[in-house]
């Protein structure tokens, strides 16, 4: 499948180049795209791009710039990017996971076919990668996560998800950065803060960087 794009509204075009399931390669490709100084962000006319998974969004000034060469540009900036040679930063974040009966971690290990230790130890198992920063400041779309773990987002969201809340959506996991609604299923709590404006570098964690979960026991 061939590289594409979508217009976005009036201003914004999307550069799609998925093909099917998650590739750590092409992601790769993304960051360095994306990133400052970036083949997306030298395209004429393009004003910011946002990183996604497996895509971008490129954005514009549609008052001073014709989408179709725009997306002429995105696709031949395209052709010419390669992956970046920075493998990011690597953390470590602890877990206290949630085993008591009738949590959303038993709801999982009981979807999957799987007790609740089991489900434990395939999430901590591998490394993940930071595809994006998204969402929410902060929140971060974590890829790596063993297929067996999938499950869908709950149908209607619940109305508070409490910062620092260790989370699984669909295919991939993350960590709630601060109070607020969401459809993602609830493992466990850390500690870290992953966003906090006051820093620097408010979020914790960049695209590229790379996350193993270890487990904390609970604080008796």
């Amino acid at each position: 499948m061939k590289p594409r794009t979508h217009a976005c509204g009036e201003g914004a075009l999307l550069l799609d180049v998925s093909h099917g399931a998650f590739d750590l390669a092409v992601q790769r490709r993304l960051w360095a795209a994306a990133a400052p100084g970036g083949v997306l962000r030298r395209v004429e006319g393009a004003r910011d791009v946002v990183l996604g998974v497996n895509n971008a969004l490129i954005t514009f000034d549609p008052l001073l710039v014709h989408p179709e060469p725009l997306a002429v540009g995105v696709l031949q900036a395209w052709e010419l990017a390669e992956p970046g040679g920075d493998e990011g930063r690597a953390l470590e974040v602890p877990v206290v996971y949630d085993r008591a009966s009738g949590s959303e971690l038993e709801g999982l290990a009981r979807h999957a076919g799987l007790g609740v230790e089991e489900v434990i130890r395939l999430h901590t198992a591998p490394e993940y990668h930071v595809a994006c920063i998204g969402a929410v400041p902060g929140f971060v779309y974590l890829v790596g996560l063993a297929p067996a773990l999938a499950m869908p987002r709950h149908s209607t969201p619940q109305a508070r998800v409490p910062k620092g809340s260790v989370v699984i959506g669909g295919a991939q996991t993350g960590i709630i950065p601060m109070d607020m609604p969401s459809g993602w299923r609830r493992l466990g709590m850390t500690e870290l803060d992953m966003f906090d404006p006051h820093r620097a570098e408010p979020c914790l964690l960049r695209a590229g960087d790379r996350v193993r979960f270890v487990v904390k026991a609970a604080s008796r």
